[in-house]
């Protein structure tokens, strides 16, 4: 099968397969080299980190309302549509500053604030707090000093409003990154690709005529000869040979 491209060059797509199957060890070698060195360097120069994770529930309604009041749609309407606002309260400095005092770590409310991500739990009236850090320890005792604190900060902030800690943070048992196996097949993949891209640029840069398709590729004159390509080998078979009949004929002659 072949391609045409618009410059006028064709692709010979049957020719480059059977290149890529010529070179099948170099596209192996490529995939393994590029593919274990991603896996070393995930594996041991790439610091793992661990995600603390404490969901929190948003209610519209404060302590002095009637109970019917907490199931009405328009609180949890309210409730959902404050999410938002609640984050923004929490990663705000007097929030993270607090936690920071609170928490006795050496450690900034700007450092907390990179280190957190938050998430609405599927447009509900749910949110999570995230803490990303090497130790899993630190990570959960900081997502627990958020819980702690962050409750009270809204609750002045937002008059009628409440929030509560659904789920504590426990200490992560597994790293959330890196992934050892997405990076392997990451570098897998770009060996591969990286080992075909090479083969197929060195074969359309290659303008040298190797054989009698390449030539009546370029020319539509008739090929009227070939000139046959002699190893040492087949020289030294002929020169044997010719030496063989050679002897044989003086043999003959010496018989006469």
């Amino acid at each position: 099968m072949t391609e045409k491209r618009n410059d006028g060059v064709e692709i010979d797509l049957g020719k480059l397969l059977r290149l890529y199957l010529h070179y099948w060890w170099v596209i192996v070698l490529s995939v393994l080299v590029v593919g274990g060195g991603a896996l070393l360097f995930t594996a041991n120069c790439i610091t793992p980190l661990y995600k603390a994770e404490v969901t929190v529930y948003v209610s519209n309604s404060n302590v002095g309302q009637q109970q019917s009041d907490y199931l009405t749609s328009s609180n949890l309407t309210a409730s959902q549509q404050l999410v938002s606002t609640y984050i923004n309260i929490i990663r705000s400095n007097t929030v993270l500053e607090k936690v920071a005092a609170s928490a006795d770590l050496d450690i900034t409310a700007d450092e907390i604030r990179e280190m957190m991500s938050t998430a609405q739990v599927d447009d509900t009236e749910f949110f999570n707090i995230f803490i990303t850090h090497p130790d899993p320890e630190i990570a959960a005792y900081l997502a627990n000093t958020i819980a702690e604190v962050a409750p009270g900060e809204i609750t002045s902030f937002i008059e009628g409003s409440s929030t509560k800690i659904v789920d504590f943070a426990k200490v992560p048992t597994k790293p959330s990154s890196p992934s050892v196996l997405k990076n392997t097949l990451v570098g897998i993949l770009l060996g591969g690709f990286l080992s075909v891209a090479f083969l197929t640029v060195r074969d359309l840069l290659d303008v040298r005529v190797k054989n009698e398709e390449d030539l009546m590729e370029i020319s539509s004159l008739p090929v009227l000869g070939r000139i046959p390509v002699f190893t040492q080998e087949k020289k030294q078979n002929r020169y044997a040979s010719g030496r063989s009949a050679a002897d044989g004929g003086r043999k003959g002659g010496h018989g006469a």
